[in-house]
């Protein structure tokens, strides 16, 4: 074994091992040691300000872990009234679902988040941990409420009214970002949601910019979307629907006539490499540096919207970190999508990477 793979492989068992220990126990000086890390950096196989080593193959998602709960009413909705209806409870959160979609496309997976000390959370972070993500970087606060969201849906399935209690996640200041950094720029792509707090999001941003870490962002509300910066150097690439895409760009969706690409040229304009804007039945806008286009959807049955835009960005990370290009990855995004609009699942179980796979080869087709 050369040096280098035995530093590597001290450094695996103990990221934060000294050069000093390091020199001892493979007899070697310390000054030489530091040369050696220092050409493993330059090389971006240790990344960080503990000697943690990249890993080609993780996503770290960051935000959301929600419980979610759904209310489904078997009959028109009285209000003031009892309404008989269906609950179904399962795990939610935007971040925690793309992780959850992408540990089901066989790519490792790991989800930073804060939860509480709840029955709520422990069920969230086990049932993760079962569709194969990394939960070890989650942080459990004592004393607080796992984030839920609650939906009440007609009889039609449609959204009735929901409810929201998120306040867990102004808990997630940028220190605590910071006191998990060694793992979080040790993966190849970190996707963060804005259930972060404005100020953890800034600087997940710059320290992304400043150490050249892929990052893409989901927008998840227009609300939430305000959170940004206005100075978006640093991120990747950014996924909002029509009515994100216009609070971004600073546009009304009233006078908005179909001039996507424009809209998305105006967020590009923000310091952004890539977006994509998600627009139901007319497909996604793609406006990067690979060019401009517009993807149309493919047919679909669809049995539920839920999840439809997470599965989209969990695809187009597959097909950036399986060295597709930005638009090609576009593709895959609008496979996953596909397969789970077909789903009443907000991470579907049916997304496997096989069935994207197959997806993709009929698309290509023309199947």
């Amino acid at each position: 074994m050369d040096r280098e793979q035995q530093i590597l492989a001290l450094i695996r068992q103990n990221p934060f091992i000294s050069q000093i220990e390091i020199a001892s126990a493979i007899g070697i000086s310390r000054s030489a040691v530091a040369g050696y890390i220092a050409a493993l950096t330059k090389k971006g196989t240790i990344r960080g300000r503990a000697y943690v080593t990249s890993d080609e193959q993780t996503v770290m998602c960051i935000g959301g872990a929600n419980l979610d709960s759904k209310a489904a009413s078997k009959m028109t909705i009285r209000l003031g009234s009892s309404n008989p209806v269906t609950v179904t409870e399962s795990c939610g959160g935007v971040a925690r679902n793309i992780a959850d979609t992408l540990a089901g496309l066989s790519c490792k997976t790991a989800l930073l988040t804060v939860v509480g000390d709840d029955k709520a959370g422990q069920w969230v972070l086990e049932e993760t941990r079962k569709r194969g993500v990394d939960v070890s970087q989650t942080i459990v606060l004592q004393g607080e409420n796992t984030g839920t969201y609650t939906a009440l849906l007609d009889a039609t399935g449609e959204m009735f009214l929901a409810f929201a209690n998120m306040e867990i996640y102004d808990k997630c200041i940028p220190q605590l970002l910071m006191d998990k950094w060694s793992h979080i720029a040790a993966s190849q792509l970190i996707i963060a949601d804005t259930n972060l707090p404005a100020d953890t999001l800034q600087e997940l941003i710059e320290r992304c910019k400043e150490e050249g870490i892929t990052l893409f962002i989901d927008p998840v509300s227009s609300e939430k979307a305000k959170k940004l910066p206005q100075e978006l150097h640093g991120v990747t690439a950014i996924f909002p629907n029509l009515e994100e895409a216009c609070q971004l760009a600073g546009a009304s969706v009233e006078i908005i006539d179909q001039d996507y690409d424009k809209l998305a040229r105006a967020i590009q304009a923000r310091g952004v490499k890539h977006v994509f804007i998600t627009l139901g039945s007319t497909g996604v806008m793609y406006v990067g540096e690979e060019g401009e286009q517009l993807f149309p959807p493919i047919p679909t049955k669809v049995v539920e919207v839920t999840g439809a835009g997470d599965a989209l960005v969990a695809g187009i990370a597959y097909g950036v970190m399986h060295q597709h290009t930005y638009m090609d990855a576009c593709t895959y995004g609008l496979a996953a999508s596909h397969i789970t609009l077909q789903t009443d699942q907000s991470a579907a179980s049916e997304l496997t990477e096989e069935r994207l796979l197959q997806t993709i080869q009929s698309i290509t087709k023309g199947d």
